[in-house]
């Protein structure tokens, strides 16, 4: 099963529809494992998953299937990676919040994700059409606060990474250069 996010409906409930068949998500390999991350950098985040042959001998049921989103590419986003310094350096336990208008995004950065997989340390929040966040609120392990409204001035723009240093400050840089497409289903975008 495979979910896209339709929106709201006119009384304001979470609309869903499945789209595991026309995504090619739907195969009859053995799963073992699922990891999200932005494999080919181009702001939004692919699927990927871990098979099993079992006792079929098939090495070809093994093979991991990549399930790319391009999503990115129409939508804003904001990708959002954290560097400790009193905190353990990969930020594990640090909690993101992305403030849009009266929208909050929240997101923990975990040392786990799953059986025989791991997400992206690199944290992706969805902005839509919005064109900035409003703030970027950063609770540390150590329980140190960080709020941020502008870097250098400008407001906190969409499509970009956002390398937040504990204590140091925030820089805004660009997505490392997009790889050359990697092989998988391709995720349609979303309406």
């Amino acid at each position: 099963m495979l979910l896209r996010n339709e929106g709201r409906d006119a009384a304001g409930a979470l609309r869903f529809s499945d789209v595991a068949m026309a995504a090619g998500a739907d195969d009859i390999k053995d799963g073992r494992g699922m990891a999200t991350a932005d494999f080919d950098n181009d702001g939004d985040l692919d699927i990927v998953i871990n098979n099993n042959p079992g006792d079929s001998g098939r090495a070809e049921l093994a093979r991991a299937t990549l399930l790319r989103n391009n999503v990115g590419a129409t939508r804003n986003w904001l990708a959002v990676e954290l560097v400790g310094t009193k905190s353990n350096r990969d930020g594990v336990g640090a909690q993101v919040t992305i403030e849009t208008g009266d929208e909050k995004q929240l997101r923990l950065v975990s040392a786990g994700s799953g059986f025989a997989s791991q997400h992206s340390a690199r944290l992706y929040f969805g902005l839509g059409t919005r064109e900035q966040a409003d703030a970027l609120v950063v609770r540390w392990p150590t329980g140190r606060v960080e709020r941020f409204e502008q870097v250098g001035g400008q407001p906190i723009g969409a499509r970009r990474l956002v390398r937040v240093t504990e204590g140091e400050g925030v820089e805004l840089t660009s997505l490392p250069a997009r790889r050359s497409p990697a092989t998988g289903v391709q995720l349609a975008a979303a309406k």
